[in-house]
């Protein structure tokens, strides 16, 4: 009736003679399914994602320890009355490490025939550039609305080489050389490279508007002239500051309360303080560095509970 006669033969042992068509064909599907995932199980092949580690990042780098970490309670804006102020100076005793020269064989493009890296900016034993924080806020003014920073590439080094921005804001990363120049920004506590920004002229501007969303430390390398580095620390509030060109600065409109302050420079080392605020009044500080480079930092100081801070200031 049907014609020739269907033939199939079958590992499986199953095979059909002079069936219905329609028949054979849903035996034959079902049949190749069965072979399919008996070899499947034997093979004893794991999925190919599975058996390849996770790879990471092309640049990464070992994971260290930051300056900061971030906090499990989140940082509230209150209206501060009349709040404090933290006044001071970042002061180091010992030998300041020496300015390192570069030089070129040839001269470069935008860099001209030397470089000055000069590791430390100080007046006497007071350290410039040093940044000043408190580690256990949480509660305190508003954060401001212009949150948009810059890093610049000038004369073949990076501009400011420490620097305190604000978590949410947006960092411009600029080039004012005409020579190359390719920054590469790592996140120190996973090592992993979160941004890269290119450069091959004068007056280009690379700008990163979701790099700086949490609390981090990181550290940007610039890969096609090593001695060239920066840090930036983003903070998830407005009282931080760095220090001026007389080791001095100024963290004010703090709720009235003890906190823990820390000082960081990245070739001086970490120094913490506590410090108590009195509503109205200014608090002053001297933060002496040990001195000694910090591969990336110590961990941060365990935040204490906002409301015991308050209790603890002294009655107006």
């Amino acid at each position: 009736m049907y014609g020739a006669a269907w033939h199939v033969g079958c590992p499986t042992g199953v095979c059909l003679h002079n069936m219905n068509p329609r028949m054979n064909r849903s035996r034959i599907a079902f049949a190749v399914t069965c072979l399919i995932a008996l070899n499947t199980a034997c093979s004893g092949d794991k999925p190919a994602s599975a058996a390849q580690p996770r790879e990471k990042k092309e640049g990464s780098v070992p994971p260290r320890t930051p300056v900061v970490a971030a906090h499990a309670q989140p940082y509230r804006a209150i209206n501060v009355a009349s709040g404090g102020k933290i006044a001071g100076t970042v002061q180091f005793d010992g030998t300041f490490p020496t300015d390192s020269v570069i030089q070129f064989t040839t001269d470069q493009a935008g860099c001209g025939q030397s470089v000055v890296d000069r590791r430390v900016e100080r007046s006497g034993n007071r350290v410039a550039g040093a940044a000043v924080w408190l580690t256990d806020i949480r509660e305190g003014r508003p954060i401001p609305l212009e949150r948009r920073f810059e890093l610049e590439n000038e004369d073949c080094v990076m501009v400011p080489r420490l620097q305190t921005v604000v978590a949410g804001g947006t960092l411009n990363v600029i080039s004012a050389d005409v020579v190359m120049h390719r920054n590469k920004i790592i996140d120190v506590a996973s090592g992993e490279v979160v941004g890269i920004a290119p450069f091959n002229d004068n007056g280009q501007v690379v700008p990163f508007d979701q790099l700086l969303k949490k609390t981090a430390q990181l550290e940007v390398v610039d890969e096609l002239h090593p001695w060239s580095k920066a840090n930036i620390l983003v903070l998830d509030h407005p009282y931080h500051a760095v220090t001026g060109r007389s080791g001095d600065f100024t963290i004010d409109g703090i709720p009235p309360g003890t906190y823990r302050l820390r000082a960081w420079h990245p070739a001086l080392g970490v120094a913490d303080h506590t410090v108590t605020v009195s509503s109205g009044a200014q608090a002053n500080l001297t933060v002496k560095l040990p001195g000694g480079e910090s591969p990336a930092g110590v961990s941060p100081a365990p935040p204490a509970t906002p409301e015991s801070l308050r209790s603890a200031a002294p009655p107006r």
